[in-house]
Parts: C-alpha cells; sequence; structure tokens
C-alpha cells in the first residue's frame, strides 16, 4: 500500500525535532492534551467553544469581515487568530479550532497561516490535514458524544447529527469510529487535480476492523466522485485495493485553492456478519475479585498525595484481598506519585494491581466544574496500563474510576479507555457493585437540547 511522503517544511520540522514516525498521531496526541487540559480546568460542551479555547490560551480572536476564513498571524510578537464573522456558527468554531491546529507547530510565527495563493504550497494539504485533524479533536473531545449515537453508522442519519451538535463531519465521524462496536473506518480523501481520483490522507479504524486502504493510496471509478458539493452524499458497494467494501461518502469544504471540496465518510465491510468488538464489558461485581481467564491487571486511581492506600468502598476490599500490595505502594518514594504515573505490583500469582496517580489531592472537589480526577495524566496512566497488559497478555479490570472522590462523569472516562485500551485490542472489564445503578453514558450531550 501506499504512504503519505511528508514534505511541507512545517511538518518536516516537527518529524525531525521531536522523531516522530506518524504526524497524525503526533497531532491527535498534541490536541488531546489540550483538550484534556481544558476540560479539567472547566471548558465544557457540547458544542465546545473555541474562542474560550484561545483564551486559555493567551491567543487573541478578532473578528474581520475582508477575510474569507480565518488566519493565526502575529500581532505585537503576540499570536491571533482573525476570522470572519459572516460565517455561520459552527464553521466559525471549526475555523478557530482549526487555527488553533496551526498554533501547535511551533513555526507558526515565521509564516502568516494565510490560505492567499502568493503563499500557497502544493503541499500546503498536508498541513491543513494535520490542523483538521486537530480540529476534530478539539471539537468532539472524550465524552462529547453518547455511546448509544455510535451504534447506527448511517451517513445521512449522522449528517444530522452533526447539525445538532454543531461540529464539522469530520469531527463527528472521528469521534462516532472510537465509540462504535462495529467493523467501520472513516477516512478522508481529496480529488487529485480534476480528475475523478482520490488520494486517501487518511483513514481512523474502529477496534473491529482494518480498512484495505491506507494514507496516500490512490482511489478511481469510486461514489467520491458524485460528492461534487459540501453536502453531497452517496453510497455504494466498490472495490478498494482488491477488497469489497461499503462506502458512504459526503463533501466537506475544501482545502484552500481546491476546486472540489474533500470527500470523508465511513467504509464498512459489505457483510452482515462482520466482526464485533464490545471495547469496555461491563458486568455486576467487585472488581477487587477479577473474572479473568489468565492474567489479570486490576487498575485502579490514587491521588498524588497518598502516603498508602485508606478510605472505604473499593480500594478497602483491594486492601483486603492483597495486603502485600498495599504495603508495596506504601513503600513507593514520593517523586514515584507524580501525576501519570502507574504502579504496578505482582499481588498474586496470575493477578497484578495498577495503582494509577490520576487525582490531585483527596476531598471535595475543587468546584463544581473542576474536578479532582486529572484527565490528561489518567490518559497517561491508562498508556502504560495498556503497555504493561500487552507485554503480559493480560486483560485489565477496573471499578468505575475517577467517577467517585475523583468528580467526573464516566463518559470522558470511558473514551479515555476506549482510546487507550480497546484501540490496542486489551480486554477490559468494568465492575459494578450489585446495588449501584449503570453508569450515565449520555456523556456532555445533553446539554445539545438548548441549541
Amino acid at each position: 500500500m501506499a504512504s503519505i511522503r511528508w514534505t511541507h517544511p512545517s511538518v518536516v520540522r516537527v518529524v525531525e525535532k521531536h522523531s516522530v514516525r506518524d504526524p497524525y498521531a503526533w497531532i491527535e496526541h498534541r490536541a488531546r492534551e489540550l483538550a484534556l487540559t481544558a476540560m479539567e480546568r472547566g471548558w465544557a460542551g457540547p458544542p465546545y467553544d473555541a474562542f474560550e479555547l484561545a483564551e486559555a490560551l493567551g491567543v487573541e480572536v478578532v473578528a474581520r469581515q475582508d477575510l474569507d476564513d480565518a488566519r493565526l498571524v502575529q500581532a505585537g510578537g503576540q499570536p491571533r487568530i482573525e476570522f470572519n464573522p459572516q460565517r455561520r456558527p459552527a464553521r466559525i468554531r471549526f475555523s478557530i479550532a482549526h487555527e488553533l491546529g496551526h498554533y501547535l507547530f511551533e513555526d507558526y510565527a515565521e509564516r502568516t497561516r494565510y490560505r492567499d495563493l502568493e503563499q500557497r504550497r502544493d503541499d500546503d494539504w498536508q498541513l491543513e490535514v494535520l490542523c483538521n485533524v486537530a480540529a476534530a479533536e478539539l471539537l468532539m473531545p472524550a465524552g462529547a458524544l453518547p455511546i448509544s449515537e455510535a451504534s447506527d453508522l448511517d451517513l445521512i442519519r449522522l449528517v444530522d447529527e452533526r447539525q445538532r451538535f454543531g461540529v464539522s463531519m469530520e469531527a463527528l465521524l472521528r469521534r462516532v469510529v472510537r465509540l462504535t462496536n462495529g467493523a467501520a473506518a472513516i477516512f478522508a480523501a481529496a480529488r487529485l487535480d480534476d480528475a475523478p481520483t482520490f488520494r486517501i490522507d487518511y483513514t481512523v479504524p474502529s477496534r473491529a476492523w482494518r480498512p484495505p486502504v491506507s494514507p496516500g493510496d490512490v482511489i478511481s471509478d469510486s461514489v467520491l466522485a458524485r460528492c461534487t458539493a459540501v453536502g453531497y452524499a452517496d453510497s455504494a458497494v466498490e472495490s478498494w485495493n482488491g477488497a469489497e467494501v461499503r462506502v458512504q461518502a459526503v463533501g466537506v469544504p475544501p482545502y484552500p485553492g481546491a476546486t472540489f471540496p474533500r470527500v470523508v465518510g465511513i467504509l464498512q465491510p459489505p457483510s452482515d456478519g462482520a466482526p464485533m468488538d464490545v471495547g469496555v464489558k461491563y458486568v455486576r461485581g467487585d472488581a477487587a475479585a477479577p473474572r479473568a481467564d489468565g492474567l489479570a491487571i486490576i487498575a485502579h486511581v490514587v491521588n498524588d498525595k497518598a502516603l498508602r492506600w485508606g478510605g472505604r468502598g473499593f480500594v478497602h476490599s483491594l486492601m483486603e484481598r492483597y495486603p502485600d500490595a498495599a504495603l508495596a505502594f506504601a513503600a513507593r518514594s514520593t517523586d514515584e506519585r507524580r501525576l501519570g504515573a502507574v504502579h504496578l505490583h505482582e499481588a498474586a500469582k496470575d493477578t497484578w494491581i495498577a495503582s494509577m496517580v490520576a487525582q490531585a489531592g483527596y476531598g471535595p472537589a475543587l468546584s463544581a466544574d473542576q474536578p479532582r480526577l486529572r484527565l490528561h495524566a489518567l490518559r497517561a496512566a491508562l498508556e502504560r496500563v495498556a503497555d504493561a497488559a500487552e507485554r503480559l497478555g493480560a486483560s485489565v479490570h477496573m471499578p468505575l474510576i475517577g467517577t467517585g472522590q475523583g468528580g467526573t462523569r464516566w463518559p470522558k472516562i470511558r473514551d479515555l479507555v476506549l482510546d487507550e485500551l480497546g484501540s490496542r485490542h486489551v480486554p477490559v472489564t468494568v465492575y459494578i457493585l450489585p446495588d449501584a445503578p449503570m453508569p450515565e453514558e449520555t456523556s456532555d450531550a445533553e446539554q445539545v437540547a438548548l441549541l
């Protein structure tokens, strides 16, 4: 399969300076960390306010009706986003988020990020697609979408959902594919010149399936050619790289200077018997007594001030079953209790315990919109747990982490678990006490009713 040869100077600089192998993964990580930190400080949605995020970063935002869209400039030595206020609200949010994507590149000040003919390069699309990915991650962060919305992958329905959530089609599809249990992938493609052939810019697979195309592949004679305007959608069963796939596609705003729109959409196997991946399995019981065939890792959250395990509920059950693990945690040095760290201890022949340092202190939340759980620390800790699970060949078992004293709603945590563990096919079981209600799965989208 083909691959993208990265040539844009801004991207090449990142690749060389930070030893980046996959620019898509790099920009996803940068944008996710930015979003998680902002949510810890009270940033809420949907819709997520890109203006508020820019202000928090110290980026001035100024309306200018003489601009076609938006640009990132240097003004008095400070970053400033200028935008056209006459655009639709959803488009303005996307444009501001897209320019914040430019801000994540260290050389943004060396060249005004404006899309005019004098400054245009043939490979500008490489920078633009990465900033689109950043915008999508910012506009639909963890917890933004109810998991029920990812069960029906009909693109026409999802177009309506995009309008309801006030986000770009690209942002919605990227979140949907991470939540769905079904076999699917989303793609973004661009028409090559005026010919009905398309370059695949990127794909994002679900946990259950890998599509037969990769970034850089060229697709011809496809339903994609019917998406000749923004919002035009169509579908067909086609052969992509010799494999039969069901293609649903819709036109979205083009790259600057392009005549035809870009195309995003959903790929699926054509058969009804496509594989499924549940991602997170819920059971009634106690995570301190995991139901596992083979090695199990019990993952739980501790705070960065804790000198030892303590308290009631789950950790009390854990201490009773594994007192040696509690003693091992108490022997850790203070330096090892930084946010994002994981203390992994072999508690029994087939059981390991992962204490994830992801809560800042203990006691009541700092405020109603500032829980003690630190999402960026939890993401880093879950990544380390995934590394351990792959190394040991273990499944992961946990209570409803972060929802008690951590003070965070489960959907945000669920999405991080899916992003860091589910995407690597690590089996995850979440235990709910027999008399406890099932976790809330409506995400933050209940606020959408107010739009």
